[in-house]
Formats: C-alpha cells, sequence, structure tokens
C-alpha cells in the first residue's frame, strides 16, 4: 500500500428479507411528489438519527457506579476508534474510577490503533465536575509522570485478555496501568506492515516502525512496563538480552539500549553467558503467552476469567456499567457494512418512481433505503449536511431533466456529478481534512470513491436486470407485471389492452402518460425511447403497474393514426 492509512498490524487483517411477491393485480395509487420523496427521506433519517443517540444516552450519570466495562473485539477499524472515544465520553460523564477493556483482537489499521493508544493512555476525568478533554490537559506542572493535576486525574485503566491481544491489540493493551490474562492468552507481534492489492504482506520501513516504537516506548516510561520486551514486540531487526546478575531480578534489553546499559553495569560481562543471552534474536518479533507475560513483568497478573478478575480488584460485579454499544449504535455499526446497496436501492428505486409517475411504493421503498443509509451515516459521523444537499441537488437536477426540462442531458449529467459527489463524500470520514497532499485523505478517498462506485454498480446491474432479465422471465412477469385488466374507466369491458392504439397525452422521456380510447393510462416507451406529445402509439405490453407502448408512424401529411 502507498501509505500508513493502508497498513496494518500484523495477523490481523486478512472484516434481509425476501420482498413480498404481488400477483398480477390492477394497482391504483396516488403519485408522491419527487420534492415529498426527498423531504420524507431527510426527515426519516434525521429522525432515526437523533432517535439512535437519545437511545444510546446513559440518562442518570450521577446514579452509575464507579467502574466502566468496555470490549474491543475484531478488527481494529475507525469504527472500533469511534466507539472506543464514546464509551470514554460515557465514562468521563459518569465520573468511573476504574474501566476494565476486554480486548480480543488480531489487529487492524495503524492510525486508528494509534489514535485508541493515544486516547486510553491520556485519559483524565476532570475533578471539578465540569467538561473536559483528557488528552488536551496533561497539566505536567506538578511533575506526575501520568501528566495528573488537582483538577483532573487518570482512572485505573485496566485490561483484560483472555484470548489474544496481537498487534494492534497489544499496543493498545500496553497503554493500560494493568494488564490481566489468562494462561490460555497470547500477546504481543506488534509488526507493521503492508497489504498490497494482490495480497502480498511485506513489513513496514523503519520510517513507519520507528512511530509505533516511539508510541510503545510513551506506554513504557508512563505505565511502567519493561521497555526492552516492549519494543521488542515490534523491533524485528533487534537482538532482546536477558541480563541475569547474582541477586538481581533478570531485566531485559533491546540492542538499540545494550551499549548505553552496558556502560552503566561495567560488572556486567558480555561474554559470559551465564550473565547474558539472546533472549530473541534478529528476524522475529515477541509474542508471549499469559504465563510468559506474567512471568517477565508484561503482564500484571493471571486470571481465570472476567468475574474472577472483578474478585481480584475488589469489584462489586452488580456495579459494572456496561458501556458496550448499544441497539442503536450496533443498528448503524451494521447497516455502514451494506452502505453501498442501500444507496443503490433507493437509486433504483427513486429512478422508478421517476419513470413511472403515479406509483408512489418505489417512492415510498426509496426512502426507506435512503433513510437506513444516512440513519448509519449520521450515526457513524460519516455524512453531514453538505453531502446531503449534493446528494439532493443531484436528484433535483436529474428530475428536471427528465421531467421538465429537456437539454439534451446536459442537466442530467451534472445532476449526476452532484449525486456522485455527495455519495463519495458520504464515505468519508469527517474528522479528515480536505488535504488533497495527505496520502491518509488520499487513500480515504479512494476508499470512499470506490464505495460510491460499487453504489452505482449497483444502481446499473439493477436496471440491466429489470430491463433485459425481468421482461423475458415468465414466472417473474407474472408477479411483478400488471398485465393492464382495466376494468370500470376502460371501453373495452375489461379486455386486454395490448395491440390497442392511442396517443401521448404529454412527451414520453420514456414515461409519461397516454389516451387510449377516453381513458388517460400511465405508460413507458419501450427501449427507453421519446415520444413526442400527440404522437400516435401502440400498447406492445404492461409491467410495473405501466402500459409499455411503442411508437407509431403518422399518417401522410402528418395526420395521427389512433384508435
Amino acid at each position: 500500500m502507498p501509505n500508513e492509512l493502508r497498513q496494518t498490524a500484523r495477523a490481523g487483517m486478512g472484516p434481509r428479507n425476501p420482498g413480498r411477491t404481488i400477483g398480477p393485480l390492477a394497482v391504483s395509487t396516488v403519485a408522491v411528489p419527487f420534492g415529498g420523496i426527498i423531504a420524507f427521506l431527510l426527515a426519516l433519517a434525521f429522525a432515526t438519527a437523533d432517535t439512535g443517540r437519545a437511545a444510546d444516552t446513559l440518562e442518570d450519570r450521577s446514579s452509575l457506579g464507579a467502574v466502566g466495562y468496555v470490549r474491543i473485539e475484531g478488527v481494529i477499524d475507525r469504527l472500533q476508534a469511534r466507539y472506543l472515544a464514546r464509551a470514554l465520553r460515557d465514562a468521563r460523564d459518569g465520573g468511573f474510577e476504574t474501566i476494565v477493556v476486554h480486548l480480543d483482537t488480531d489487529g487492524g489499521q495503524v492510525p486508528y490503533a494509534r489514535e485508541m493508544f493515544k486516547a486510553i493512555l491520556d485519559f483524565r476525568i476532570d475533578r471539578t465536575g465540569g467538561e473536559s478533554d483528557a488528552a488536551a490537559k496533561p497539566a505536567t506542572a506538578t511533575g506526575d509522570p501520568e501528566g495528573r493535576s488537582e483538577s483532573t486525574h487518570a482512572p485505573r485503566m485496566i485490561a483484560f485478555v483472555d484470548f489474544r491481544a496481537l498487534s494492534a491489540g497489544a499496543m493498545i493493551a500496553y497503554a493500560h496501568h494493568e494488564i490481566h490474562v489468562t494462561e490460555g492468552a497470547s500477546i504481543g507481534d506488534i509488526g507493521v506492515i503492508y497489504r498490497g492489492s494482490d495480497g502480498t504482506i511485506e513489513y513496514a520501513p523503519e520510517k513507519i516502525e520507528t512511530v509505533v516504537r516511539t508510541l510503545l516506548a510513551q506506554a513504557a516510561e508512563r505505565r511502567g512496563w519493561p521497555r526492552g520486551p516492549l519494543l521488542k514486540m515490534t523491533a524485528r531487526n533487534q537482538n532482546l538480552y536477558r541480563v541475569t546478575r547474582p541477586g538481581v531480578d533478570a531485566v531485559y534489553v533491546i540492542e538499540d539500549d545494550f551499549a548505553a546499559w552496558l556502560a552503566d553495569h561495567p560488572e556486567v560481562d558480555r561474554e559470559d553467558s551465564s550473565q547474558v543471552i539472546v533472549y530473541r534474536g534478529h528476524d522475529r518479533l515477541l509474542t508471549l503467552t499469559g504465563r510468559e507475560a506474567v512471568s517477565i513483568g508484561m503482564a500484571t497478573a493471571l486470571t481465570e476469567d472476567l468475574a474472577s478478575l472483578y474478585a481480584h480488584l475488589g469489584i462489586d460485579p452488580d456495579a459494572v456499567v456496561d458501556l458496550r454499544p448499544g441497539a442503536a449504535e450496533r443498528t448503524a455499526t451494521w447497516l455502514a457494512g451494506i452502505a453501498p446497496f442501500l444507496m443503490g436501492l433507493a437509486l433504483i428505486l427513486l429512478y422508478f418512481e421517476i419513470s413511472s409517475p403515479g406509483v408512489g411504493i418505489w417512492a415510498l421503498l426509496a426512502a426507506v433505503s435512503g433513510g437506513l443509509f444516512l440513519f448509519s451515516h449520521y450515526y457513524l459521523d460519516l455524512v453531514e449536511h453538505s453531502e446531503v444537499a449534493l446528494m439532493v441537488l443531484g436528484l433535483a437536477l436529474v428530475a428536471v431533466e427528465m421531467l421538465l426540462l429537456p437539454a439534451g442531458g446536459i442537466i442530467a449529467i451534472a445532476g449526476g456529478l452532484c449525486l456522485l459527489a455527495g455519495v463519495v463524500l458520504a464515505f468519508l470520514p469527517n474528522e479528515l481534512d480536505l488535504a488533497p497532499g495527505d496520502p491518509n485523505f488520499q487513500e480515504a478517498l479512494i476508499d470512499a470513491a470506490l464505495s460510491g462506485g460499487l453504489s452505482l454498480a449497483v444502481v446499473v446491474a439493477g436496471l440491466l436486470f429489470f430491463v433485459k432479465v425481468v421482461p423475458h422471465a415468465a414466472r417473474l412477469r407474472q408477479r411483478l407485471a400488471v398485465e393492464a385488466e382495466i376494468s370500470g374507466t376502460s371501453d373495452t369491458g375489461g379486455e386486454s389492452l395490448v395491440g390497442r392504439t392511442g396517443l401521448a397525452e404529454g412527451m414520453l422521456r420514456p414515461a409519461g402518460t397516454v389516451v387510449i380510447g377516453r381513458t388517460h393510462h400511465s405508460a413507458r416507451a419501450e427501449h427507453g425511447a421519446w415520444i413526442a406529445a400527440g404522437d400516435p402509439v401502440e400498447v406492445v405490453g404492461a409491467e410495473l403497474g405501466e402500459l409499455v407502448v411503442r411508437g407509431l408512424p403518422r399518417n401522410g401529411g402528418g395526420k395521427r393514426r389512433a384508435d
């Protein structure tokens, strides 16, 4: 990958109800104005987003206990970083003194892992009860290595690993004050890699690795973790030495620090294997089992499970507040995974509504699909009013071209570009600055463009399916098509209108209205053709609640021919 946004932590990366069929029925519905479609879609999106946020808000902060529980599992990505930030805000508002972070992850993306690492390392609570940004108040005037002051303090951050905290997960774990592990746990292997588009994996260059080593050095300084083993989890090309001296516990020194350490300890003979051995050599990253981690000081203690951890820490389980995602947050996260398909489906359904006036079912379904898309992206801070404005403008321009002011496609193309820009920006994280030269922004923009392109691909595939497949599939046609049995208002006494001729009441672009006898019918020209107002037409079929017509030549001298 060309830059850091695509870096992934080692080993961690490799993350429907069928529509009801309606048989051949004569459907009569009220047309839904295009502006109403957009208004309904936006109202649904804003209402659901606000409702979701309210549902997940902790109602009574004063009644909360002193311990919060956070669970981080799966790939470390933007959604995990957003969830942790939300959980820490809740913990700060609740005044928690202890936060237990349950880790189960193979790793993930470096930028988000770094963001989560710093959020935990710098987490503070304002003693005065006012709102404060923990990371913005280092307050080092007191000389406290934790950066505490009289007005802020750092709650006790406890990491619990019962299975794995590898790579980015290990980096996040060592931002905590304590790490409790089970015997079956594994922790370490913070190797920074690039994953190419062809699936190949390469280690990041020194320029990137040194950034991660610096973060780990900060954890060693501020949390007291042994520096040598911690750096060896990412320093692939350095030896880790174990030094054993009489009457002194073994110490572990990374190669970069070894010369200076020996100078400070002249009594140690480097050549004496009883004193100095290579604990981990070159081209190896340090990964530890739970028992190994405790034995060399890289974990605080062994514990069997979460209940045992609470007992060890003297925590009443009933006083623990679960800060895991609520229903709305889980729903928004799940919907975000299928967001390109939701947007594509909304656009297809809007096209059906525009090209089939009078059939309001498509507008309603488009509003639901688009509302779900906007709900998930508003909730996850991916979309703002500017993106919505671009999408609404794009849809409006397309509608103007198709329904009101034909301009040879120019207006529709402009609308399509606005719509595409809005869709792409809706997939772009809001926290990124609009900086084309920033590699992180470039990679995020590529991801957003791919998601927007996937939405358009869904639109194209859907249109091809309905245009090419449905008309030729007899069984689907029987279920989806209305065979134009017009009774009561038709002068044919209920006979099929196929084969009848009439006149285009207005211009068909390709949808509009035709007059057959004395009755007006919604119609669509076959093959997407445009038919001028007053031109004769012949009914060749009926699908999706409207007639399908074909333009006929005028009689000699320009006279119109119709039944």
